[in-house]
């Protein structure tokens, strides 16, 4: 028995001295691991914002719309009998699209013009009998209303024979068929989508630095990535009085399709304006701005501190973005390593001597 205990410590003694030596290690391979490194500060790349003069030239891009487009509904009821177009035709206006059946409209007409004529015939008679007291006032006021409903009849079966006629109302090119021979059309059911692309509208969404300068006839260059060196000629027909949700103001503007560079709707291109806006702003470089132009913030650094503060941004471009508010002419804002910084964090300046040096070499 006491063999038996005295094996026991041992064992329980050689278990503790392992579990000891494991643990000794494991603290020493973590430490290796996550060495106690603290960063004091982060390098960033500041420049200032300054005043600058903007000569008031800017580009939107945006997408071609139709000047017209209009799904033909059919006015009349009947078997279509004969069509006179397919898809991609281009209609006149007024041009003969689809022919219904109007035999059973063409009979009732005739009848329609009998009993007029006879109804013109007993209103004569009537009138003479009246002048020789021969026949009551009583009856000639039937008369006279059986005269007008006999002319009802016949003018709305001579519209119901004219809708069995289908024609364009506008000019265009046809871009969907909805109707084949033998098909049965009620008043409203589709026949064709007619879309005229002789003139299109471009529409561009521009932030409120820009679209406060635009006026309704401004002109406008346009241009396509479809047709490089070709330009397309514009005037601005509308403003928008109200933002969407990316509080961007919707801009029309006409645009003279070219024949021999024809545009088609849906298309993307880039308006230019000249000299709209030209004025001093307060600016500082894109690649500042954290976020999106939705909501612009930026980066400023104080002393050897980052704070994180949000400004109203104006026009834009590639390079340089115009601040409404929020910034003061000569507060520095990180234009590069923003993205390890947080609010509060402390930085480093780095020299542009040692910025041009980090650029050459990568």
């Amino acid at each position: 028995m006491k063999r038996l205990i005295i094996i026991s410590i041992i064992i329980l003694a050689l278990v503790g001295a392992c579990t000891v030596t494991l643990l000794y290690n494991k603290k020493q391979i973590d430490e290796k691991a996550n060495p106690d490194v603290t960063i004091k500060s982060i390098p960033v790349f500041v420049e200032e914002a300054v005043m600058k003069p903007l000569d008031g030239d800017f580009s939107y891009q945006g997408s071609f719309r139709p000047v017209h487009e209009l799904l033909l509904l059919s006015e009349g009821q009947g078997k279509v009998e004969k069509i006179f177009f397919e898809n991609g035709d281009e209609v006149q206006s007024g041009q003969l699209m689809a022919r219904l059946d109007d035999d059973l409209v063409v009979s009732q007409l005739v009848l329609a013009e009998a009993n007029l004529a006879k109804m013109e015939r007993d209103m004569a008679n009537y009138e003479a009998l009246l002048k020789n007291d021969a026949i009551s006032s009583q009856q000639v006021e039937e008369a006279r209303l059986g005269l007008v409903k006999a002319q009802t009849d016949v003018v709305t079966l001579k519209k119901q024979l004219e809708y069995a006629s289908i024609k364009a109302p506008i000019s265009g090119t046809v871009t969907s068929r909805s109707i084949e021979v033998g098909s049965v059309l009620m008043p409203g059911s589709p026949v064709a989508n007619i879309v005229d692309i002789s003139r299109l509208r471009f529409i561009a969404y521009m932030s409120e630095g820009e679209a406060v300068y635009i006026h309704r006839g401004d002109k406008a260059t346009i241009t396509s990535t479809l047709f490089p060196g070709i330009t397309y000629q514009g005037r601005v027909i509308s403003v928008g009085v109200k933002a969407d949700d990316a509080k961007r103001f919707p801009v029309e503007i006409d645009v003279e399709n070219r024949r021999d560079h024809t545009l088609k709707a849906g298309m993307f291109g880039t308006a230019f304006f000249e000299g709209v806006n030209g004025h001093n702003a307060l600016v500082i470089p894109r690649n500042a701005l954290t976020g999106s132009i939705k909501e612009p913030r930026v980066f400023v650094v104080r002393g050897d501190t980052a704070y994180l503060k949000a400004i109203r941004v104006g026009t834009a471009d590639d390079y340089l973005v115009e601040v409404l508010l929020g910034l003061t002419p000569g507060e520095k804002v990180v234009v590069s390593g923003q993205i390890n910084l947080e609010d509060g964090s402390p930085v480093t300046l780095v020299s542009q001597y040692e910025k041009e040096s980090q650029t050459t070499l990568k």
